[in-house]
């Protein structure tokens, strides 16, 4: 063995036990903010406020909580994965809010507890006494599924099964109806009643909400036998809000003009009468474009007065956002979605159909602090399939701007290799700039690799999957739940063991952005 190879391997040996050491030190730093946050709980003895939310909104909406309560008693936030025995039996008052995923399943961060608490034998209840306790839960879902803020209601049940006394009954917001008049509003409507009348669930969002003017859209699979998939570039009409990748960004949609001129005109209004409300002055049109149009009758002088409140708001769509801050333009990739007679989707068909070039609309960013990487330092396993490439897409930028970043290995689905190699070009150059270290695209139409899934490909990868995790990997996950989504979990179990998975998600080295 030559010197020079002798000097390689020590060198080699050096990162690697340099690696493993940093990996160690940002697990042990995140273990003592745990413990911090939980001897805070135990300490003050206050409210508990503990949320499980999978795309961010019951965060929010927890955090948007503490801060109305700060100023007049100790408030404790914390996820509901932190939430111990000893958190418990320190407060005197917990509101929990928590949102429902799949079809009835706690958030990635709720799971723990309902094993330990809600399970309803063994784990940590058998001598857990909660009857010091009172509570409320606000509920988030969706009436569209089956079970309907199942979550929620087991919730609700399990702390009166454990002592804790309800202040009233459980609080269910429904997404599918409630986004028209604006989710904030029917969150703040939910509210329990020892907050005051007036949250700021819904200021907060105002604030938030931003214009954005419509700057590019580019189809990124002509030819493709799939639905359409376009890369949005949006540019914000005044001050950049902030994002990171993981966050997501909810756009209110609008109408076709020409529907909106219709209506006017079979309802004899003038679509370019100039209407003034809450002190901010349109055409009668663009007050409705963005709005539902009623069937039945309504109050004309009401509507031409600039009351609107017959006239409830669309309901907003969400996007997870596919680029850094640091780009200085959102970016989104969408698929068109069709309804049953064959209409294009409320939010896509506005994003990548009626909305004109340099169009003006309104949206605002969420976090979604589930989904940030926290230490780009670490290597990082990208999953995804169609138009979860958002996801992955900021995930790469975000990385693309650190410094001494981790290897980067990205598995990505698509259907036919001929017309679906989106971004093809960007990723190619992130290869050669080192961003991303492998790149393996998996088509389920056509293609030499014999995988037609991500998840096939994954389950004949098991040897290097492994080593890749144990080498302190993250895992994050961006795409449709049911397919895709499900079908790599049932992967990863199958090839780590359920016990390593769940570690994973409680952990957050396995963070999943699924829809």
């Amino acid at each position: 063995m030559t010197e020079n190879q002798r000097i390689c391997i020590a060198l080699f040996c050096t990162l690697a036990w340099l690696l493993w050491v940093s990996v160690l030190v940002v697990r042990h730093r995140r273990a003592l903010r745990a413990t911090r946050c939980q001897q805070q709980a135990q300490t003050t003895g206050g409210v508990l406020i503990a949320y499980a939310s999978q795309s961010g909104t019951a965060a929010a909406l927890a955090r948007q909580s503490a801060e109305h309560l700060l100023p007049s008693q100790p408030v404790t936030v914390l996820p509901l994965s932190l939430v111990t025995s000893q958190t418990l039996q320190a407060a005197h008052k917990a509101l929990f809010v928590v949102s429902t995923y799949g079809e009835g399943e706690p958030p990635d961060n709720g799971q723990r507890f309902a094993r330990n608490y809600l399970s309803g034998a063994g784990g940590d209840t058998a001598a857990l006494d909660l009857s010091h306790l009172s509570y409320s839960v606000v509920a988030l879902g969706d009436s569209t599924y089956e079970r309907f803020c199942a979550f929620g209601q087991r919730l609700f049940d399990g702390m009166a099964q454990l002592g804790a006394k309800a202040l009233e009954p459980l609080h269910k917001v429904d997404s599918a109806r409630e986004e028209a008049s604006g989710i904030g509003s029917s969150i703040a409507r939910a509210m329990p009643s020892w907050f005051c009348a007036s949250p700021p669930a819904e200021k907060t969002r105002s604030n938030a909400t931003a214009w954005w003017r419509l700057a590019e859209r580019t189809l990124l699979n002509p030819g493709s036998p799939g639905a359409p998939l376009f890369e949005l570039t949006l540019r914000a009409v005044n001050d950049l809000p902030k994002w990171r990748a993981g966050d997501v960004f909810v756009v209110q949609p609008r109408q076709e003009r020409a529907p909106v001129v219709r209506w006017l005109a079979s309802h004899n209004l003038q679509a370019t009468r100039w209407i003034v409300t809450d002190g901010r002055g349109q055409t009668l049109q663009a007050w409705l474009r963005d709005r539902a149009l009623p069937n039945a009758g309504f109050d004309r002088e009401k509507l031409l007065g600039g009351d609107l409140s017959e006239f409830p708001l669309l309901p907003a769509r969400e996007y997870s956002v596919a680029s850094g801050h640091q780009e200085k333009a959102l970016k989104l990739v969408v698929r068109q979605q069709f309804t049953e007679e064959g209409r294009l989707g409320l939010g896509s068909g506005w994003l990548t159909e009626y909305c004109e070039l340099g169009e003006l609309f309104s949206g605002h960013l969420r976090e979604n602090s589930n989904c940030h990487t926290p230490d780009h330092r670490r290597p990082l396993l990208l999953i995804g399939a169609g138009s979860g490439l958002a996801g992955l897409r900021a995930q790469l930028a975000e990385r693309a701007a650190q410094a001494n970043c981790g290897p980067v290995w990205l598995v990505f689905g698509e259907r036919c290799p001929d017309t679906d190699r989106p971004l093809a070009r960007e990723m190619d150059n992130w290869l050669r700039q080192g961003t991303l270290s492998r790149c393996e695209r998996i088509f389920s139409r056509g293609g030499a690799s014999p995988f037609r899934y991500v998840q096939e490909f994954l389950a004949a990868q098991q040897g290097e999957l492994r080593s890749f995790i144990s080498g302190g990997a993250d895992i994050y996950v961006c795409g449709n739940r049911d397919g895709m989504g499900e079908g790599v979990h049932r992967a990863l179990k199958q090839l780590l063991g359920e016990q390593e998975v769940e570690t994973l998600l409680e952990s957050g080295r396995y963070r999943r952005d699924l829809y």
